[in-house]
This record gives C-alpha cells, sequence and structure tokens, in this order.
C-alpha cells in the first residue's frame, strides 16, 4: 500500500505536443502542499482557500511564467487533504521542468492515486472512485454520462437501500429464533420469502440494465460495403481526413479489413473498409474467398453498414446481389462518386438506385465537403438511435467486473436464503443473508483488501 502520508504531484491534464503551448495542470496533494509550494512559487497577495491567486512559477534561475493557483484545503478537497493545483499556459517542456523542481519535495504520484487517497479519506466510495476511471476513458457522450451516474453515487444508493432492506430482515428473522418458545411470530416465512426475491430482483434489473465498462472501452464499429471498386477506400480516406486504405481503379485492391477511428461530434467510433464482396457465380482464389469470409463476419457484427453504390455504374446487379448478403440490422445506403455525374442525370439515377434497394440514398463524393458531413451525421444519427434503442438506457450505470461477480454472488446467496426459508430453516436463512449483505458492503468499502485497491487503482492514469 502506498503512504498516504507524504506528499504527491503529477500532471493531471493531457499532454501538451511539441511545439504547442497550452493549458496544464499540475495537482498537489499532501500534508506539505503548502509549504512546498511557497520553494517553487510566489503568489501575488496571500493564498485563499477555494480561491484563485495569480502566481509567479520558477522554471530555472533564469526563466519563471505566470500561473493561477487553486487551493482546496483538508477535510474538503476532493482528497480529503491539502490539494492545489496549478494552471499554466506553457509547451510540455516548461512543465516538465515546473514539475521536476516540484520533485524536490514531493514524489511523483502513482497510478490513481490522488482518486484512491479520497476513498481512503471517505470522500467517495469504491464504485464512485471507479467511475473516475470509467469518466477519464468514455468514448461517447452515453458511456460518459452512465459513468458520471455511477460517480453520482446511485449505485451506491441503491445498494445501500438493499443492504438496509436485508439487515431488517435478519433482525426479523433472528428475533423469531430468539422468541421460539412463545406465540409471536415478527415475519412469517412466505413474507420474508418474497422480500428476499425482491431484493433479487432488483439486483438482478441491475446487472441486465447496466453496461459493462469493460465492453465499453470497445468502440461502435461502421462498415463500407460495397461491391470491388465502388468508392469505399476513397470514401475512408475522406472521413478519416488520411490516407488508410489504398485507392486504385483496379478492382479488389483492399484484400484485408482496414480501420481508423472516426471522430464525430458527440461519439467516436471505428470505421473500416474491407475487401468487396463476392457473388456466387464469380470465379475466385483461396485468397478471394478468405477476403469474402471475412468481409462478411465483420459487416454482419458491426453497428452500422455504410453500403456504396458507384452512381456511375448502369448494371447493378452485383451490387444489389453483394447487399443481400449482409444481414446487419442498420444500414446507411450511399450513392458515391456523385462529382462525376451531371446534375441533370443525378436525380435519376438516385430514383433508380433508391427503387432497387428499397431505401433512401445519400449522395456523396469525396470532392464535396458538405456531402461528407451529412454522412457523418448520418452515422452518428444511426449510432445514437441505436443506443437509444436499448432499455431505460438513459438511466444506465456503468458496473466493471468486480461489480458484476459481486452482485451475481449477492443473488446466488439470496436464492439459497429464500429456499432456507421455505424450508423452515430461518438460522441457515439469516447466516446467508448475512452473506449477502457483505458481499453488497465490498461493492462500497467494507472488507476491501489491498489486493483489489491496488488492483482497481493501477488502471487509473496518472494524475487522476
Amino acid at each position: 500500500m502506498l503512504n498516504t502520508d507524504d506528499t504527491i504531484a503529477a500532471v493531471s491534464s493531457a499532454s501538451v505536443p511539441a511545439p504547442a503551448v497550452g493549458r496544464s495542470i499540475i495537482r498537489v496533494c499532501g500534508p506539505g502542499t503548502y509549504e512546498m509550494l511557497s520553494e517553487v512559487l510566489t503568489t501575488q497577495g496571500a493564498i485563499e482557500k477555494n480561491r484563485i491567486t495569480p502566481c509567479v512559477i520558477c522554471v530555472d534561475d533564469e526563466l519563471s511564467v505566470d500561473g493561477l493557483l487553486y487551493a482546496f484545503y483538508q477535510p474538503h478537497s476532493y482528497t480529503g487533504q491539502d490539494l492545489a493545483e496549478i494552471h499554466l499556459d506553457a509547451c510540455g517542456a516548461v512543465v516538465e521542468a515546473v514539475l521536476q523542481n516540484i520533485y524536490q519535495y514531493a514524489r511523483p504520484a502513482a497510478p490513481g492515486e490522488f482518486t484512491q487517497r479520497a476513498f481512503l479519506n471517505g470522500r467517495m466510495d469504491l464504485t464512485q472512485a471507479e467511475a473516475v476511471a470509467e469518466i477519464v476513458s468514455a468514448a461517447n457522450t452515453t458511456q460518459l454520462s452512465a459513468a458520471e451516474r455511477l460517480l453520482g453515487g446511485r449505485f451506491s444508493e441503491v445498494i445501500a437501500t438493499l443492504r438496509i432492506e436485508i439487515v431488517e430482515l435478519i433482525g426479523n428473522l433472528e428475533a423469531g429464533l430468539d422468541f421460539s418458545e412463545e406465540d409471536i411470530e415478527f415475519v412469517s416465512a412466505e413474507t420474508a420469502a418474497i422480500k428476499v426475491a425482491n431484493i433479487q430482483k432488483e439486483l438482478t434489473g441491475l446487472l441486465e440494465t447496466s453496461m459493462r465498462c469493460e465492453r465499453m472501452i470497445d468502440l461502435d464499429s461502421v462498415g463500407l460495403a460495397g461491391a470491388p471498386n465502388a468508392g469505399k477506400s476513397s470514401l475512408l480516406n475522406a472521413l478519416l481526413g488520411k490516407t488508410r486504405s489504398i485507392v486504385s481503379d483496379t478492382e479488389a485492391t483492399t484484400r484485408d479489413v482496414l480501420t481508423g477511428v472516426l471522430s464525430l461530434e458527440h461519439l467516436d467510433c471505428v470505421l473500416f473498409d474491407c475487401a468487396g464482396l463476392l457473388t456466387a457465380d464469380k470465379q475466385t482464389t483461396l485468397v478471394d474467398q478468405l477476403s469474402h469470409e471475412a468481409s462478411l463476419t465483420a459487416l454482419n457484427s458491426v453497428a452500422v453498414v455504410i453500403f456504396c453504390v458507384d452512381l456511375e455504374k448502369e448494371d447493378i446487379t452485383v451490387d444489389l446481389a453483394m447487399r443481400q448478403q449482409i444481414s446487419a440490422d442498420r444500414v446507411v445506403y450511399v450513392a458515391t462518386k456523385a462529382d462525376t455525374i451531371c446534375s441533370k442525370e443525378a436525380p435519376k439515377r438516385l430514383e433508380r438506385l433508391q427503387t432497387t434497394f428499397s431505401g433512401p440514398f445519400l449522395l456523396t463524393s469525396v470532392q464535396q465537403s458538405d456531402s461528407l458531413t451529412t454522412l457523418r451525421q448520418k452515422i452518428q444519427a444511426e449510432l445514437t438511435a441505436l443506443r437509444a434503442g436499448d432499455k431505460d438506457h438513459e438511466d444506465r450505470l456503468t458496473l466493471n467486473q468486480r461489480h458484476e461477480q459481486r452482485l451475481r454472488d449477492a443473488v446466488k446467496v439470496l436464492g439459497e436464503s429464500a429456499d432456507e426459508i421455505r424450508s423452515e430453516s430461518p438460522e441457515i436463512a439469516a447466516m446467508l443473508l448475512r452473506q449477502a449483505y457483505e458481499l453488497l458492503g465490498t461493492l462500497e468499502h467494507e472488507n476491501v483488501s489491498e489486493t483489489i485497491l491496488d488492483s482497481i487503482f493501477s488502471r487509473f492514469c496518472i494524475g487522476k
């Protein structure tokens, strides 16, 4: 276990790439925070609690930079200890030099150590601490809001309420045992079994309606599909804003599944371009067959398929045959190379495609930025709708593997307790209820070993 009584420091903001200049935040925490800061900076006036104080930070004997000091005193800071943040606009080299000066008086913080101290000092429970890591790693607004609900304590509130119900039930069962020789019934077996079943139902509901944060790390996938030379590779490169896929007039240039992260306004996704699908009547090599199988497997497992058809093409029989092989639920039809068709001819060709494929088509061209913007908006809308289609997605929480295992164990033990109640074995039932109570307690703060804590906070980034 790390020493929590010394002073630690780390950069808690994103790194500033050279040679850019940007806002960086250096976080310092521990009993010697303000004594240490007096050695590395000077302030314009006295440092006031929860106020911003302008300061001058010494970099070396010849260079100083202006900054802002945010002071938070214990026990009301994020960590429960004295904590300060130094905000400065500088290049990465200057920030590193300032940090090295601070390290003469404080040690570098370990991953997640600020949040670990917040947990150990009672500023948050364990599930809230874990939510901090999920907020940092959230890849879209849905993931972020789910992690924020976990940080806000909703999960802890539900667990605390259920534990109170378990304690009351234990009390009634044990009171019945203490007065077993008298004609007093504190709770009937039927009522006790119903109460246990209701608690089980609540925990099962948490499991079924929450998102696993380990799965959330994986972004939604969006696949580009269509006949060879339909413009998929050009479209991939244009959407990503960089050359990720080889573009050639020769058919079937792409053999592998090529991917890149597409950053949209409110979320990110993985965009991939794969080898063109094959039709049954086409003679193929082993390489062609393997490429076809890899493409079809990938496309049928994505969140959204972007099906591309060349607007110049007269015969679209092959395109239609390829579309029929794709079983993905969400398909966006795109008519590519729109810039090569005259404005009078384009509507006729577009209408033919929409009639043939029984769906609306977006006119796109890698030469027309407006059409790419429209496609990006469509992709985002489809992914958002997919998330919104989840039952009660607005109320979802993020649960990690530890949460899920504890909940499943508690549900199992509660089921065993209900069986003992029906078998008229209240003493064993009460023992099992205590076990369930303790299992739910470990979700928040009770009986957490050093090994578990080290495992949890080692997944954090430094500075959080």
